[in-house]
C-alpha cells in the first residue's frame, strides 16, 4: 500500500500545469500509452500531490527546535516566509527546467529502453513540479497583506520561465545529446537526492510531507542515470555506439561543476538550519556528494576494465583501477585515459567560495599558471575548449559563463 495520500491543487492552477505539459512535454501521452510495455505491475503515472508523513510533527533543527512545525506560511517568523518561498521556487524550477532540458535529446536515446526512462523522469520531474505548487497553493496563508497572492505569483513566475531563464545554473545549460541526458541524471539528479534528503525535516510542514514520495520517485532517475552510464561506457570500451570515453569525460567535466554549485557556497547554509529547514551546512552535504560521485564513476571504471578483460572478477578489475589511478600509469592493458575521473572541485567554478570563482584551474585541480601568475582568461578558455564537449562552447550558457568572468576580472 503507498505510504501517501493524494491532493489535488485548484482547477485553475491545475490546468495551467496541464498546458505547460502540452507545450513542453507532449510525450507524455506516449508514456502512458505504453507505460504497461515498460514498467508493467508499477503505478501508472498521475498528475497528483503525493502527501506523506513528515519524520516528526516538531522542528529538530535551529532556533525553533523542539516547538510544532509550521502548519500555514503566515506562521513562519520574519524572513523564514520569503526564505522558504525561494527554497520551493528553486525546486520546482529546477523539476520544470530538467523536463525542457531533457526533451531537447530525448529522441537521441541509445536504446528504446533508455527513451522511456527519461520520459518516465520527465514525468516524475512534472509530478514533483506540481508537488511545490501544492506546497504553495494548499495553503491560502501565502497571500498576505501587503505582499499579495505570493503563491500565486509564484506559480505564475515559474510557468513563465524558459531556458535560459531558471533559478539555477545546471538548469539552463541546453542538451547536446543522449550523453547529456545521462550524465545529467547521475550527477545532477544526485544533487537533488541530497536536498529532498536535508529537506525532510523542513520546519514548514506541508514541505516535510513532500520529501518522501519525491525521494522515493528520485531513486529511480539515479537508478536509470547510472544504468545508462555504465551502458554507454561498455561500449565505449568495445568502440562501439556514440560516444567514447573522452566524449564521456568531456560530459561529465560540464555537468559535475554545476552539480557543486547546487549545494550553495561551501562555507554557507547556516540559516536554512537556524530555520529549521535542512540539517546539513552546505559543505558538509557537498562532500558526501563528492564522495558518492567518486564511487558511481568508480564503478563505472570497473565497468570499463572488465570489457576490455572478460575474464576479470569485480575484485580484479577494482585492484587495477586502484593501481592505475595510484601511479598514473598503465595496467594490465589499462591506461588512465581509457578512465574517467572526477574533476577537482576547484575546475570551471562560477560560484562558490571566492578562491575558487573564475580562476584557472584545470580538471586535476592545478592552477594555471604563466610565469608565476594565473594564465589570462583568453588562455583559460582556449584550455577549456579542449576539456568541455564541443558543442557547449559557443553556446549560451557558454557565452554567459565567458560574459561573467570578463566582468569579474574587470573588476578585481
Amino acid at each position: 500500500m503507498p505510504n501517501y495520500s493524494t491532493a489535488t491543487i485548484t482547477q485553475r492552477h491545475h490546468n495551467a500545469i496541464v498546458d505547460w505539459q502540452k507545450k513542453n512535454f507532449p510525450e507524455l501521452a506516449i508514456l502512458e500509452r505504453r507505460w504497461d510495455d515498460h514498467f508493467k505491475g508499477q503505478t501508472p503515472f498521475q498528475l497528483v500531490a503525493k502527501v506523506g508523513e513528515a519524520k516528526t510533527d516538531t522542528i529538530d533543527y535551529g532556533q525553533y527546535a523542539g516547538r510544532r512545525k509550521f502548519e500555514h506560511a503566515k506562521d513562519m517568523v520574519g524572513n523564514m516566509f520569503f526564505s522558504s518561498r525561494d527554497i520551493i521556487r528553486a525546486q520546482c524550477s529546477t523539476e520544470l527546467g530538467s523536463i525542457q532540458q531533457h526533451r531537447l535529446t530525448l529522441d537521441r536515446a541509445i536504446s528504446d529502453k533508455g527513451k522511456f526512462a527519461v520520459l518516465r523522469i520527465m514525468a516524475e520531474e512534472l509530478r514533483h513540479a506540481y508537488q511545490m505548487f501544492w506546497v504553495l497553493d494548499n495553503d491560502p496563508s501565502w497571500k498576505k497583506p501587503g505582499l499579495g497572492d505570493v503563491a500565486k505569483q509564484t506559480i505564475e513566475e515559474l510557468l513563465s520561465m524558459e531556458l535560459g531563464g531558471h533559478v539555477l545554473d545546471a538548469f539552463n545549460i541546453d542538451f547536446n545529446d543522449f550523453l547529456d541526458n545521462v550524465t545529467y541524471a547521475t550527477v545532477i539528479d544526485l544533487v537533488g537526492k541530497y536536498q529532498l534528503e536535508m529537506q525532510q525535516v523542513f520546519s514548514y510542514a506541508p514541505m516535510a510531507r513532500s520529501m518522501g514520495p519525491m525521494l522515493q520517485e528520485e531513486a529511480f532517475h539515479l537508478g536509470s542515470g547510472r544504468t545508462l552510464l555504465k551502458e554507454i561506457g561498455q561500449m565505449a570500451a568495445r568502440d562501439e555506439g556514440d560516444y567514447s570515453v573522452e566524449d564521456m569525460q568531456r560530459a561529465l567535466n560540464l555537468w559535475f561543476p554545476r552539480g557543486l554549485e547546487m549545494f550553495g557556497n561551501e562555507h554557507g547554509g547556516e540559516t536554512a538550519i537556524t530555520f529549521g529547514f535542512k540539517d546539513k551546512t552546505n559543505g558538509v552535504a557537498q562532500a558526501e556528494y563528492i564522495e558518492e560521485v567518486k564511487g558511481v564513476v568508480g564503478n563505472v571504471n570497473i565497468a570499463l576494465i572488465q570489457e576490455r578483460n572478460a575474464s576479470f572478477s569485480r575484485e580484479e578489475a577494482r585492484a587495477v583501477l586502484d593501481r592505475v589511478e595510484k601511479s598514473g600509469d598503465p595496467r594490465q592493458g589499462v591506461k588512465p585515459e581509457n578512465l574517467l575521473r572526477v574533476p577537482d572541485v576547484k575546475f570551471f567554478r562560477k560560484r562558490g567560495a571566492e578562491d575558487l570563482i573564475f580562476q584557472p584551474y584545470d580538471v586535476n585541480g592545478n592552477l594555471l599558471v604563466d610565469s608565476g601568475s594565473p594564465i589570462s582568461p583568453d588562455r583559460y578558455l582556449t584550455y577549456l575548449s579542449t576539456v568541455l564537449p564541443p558543442r557547449f562552447i559557443g553556446s549560451r550558457e557558454y557565452d554567459k559563463y565567458v560574459g561573467q568572468m570578463r566582468e569579474f576580472f574587470s573588476q578585481n
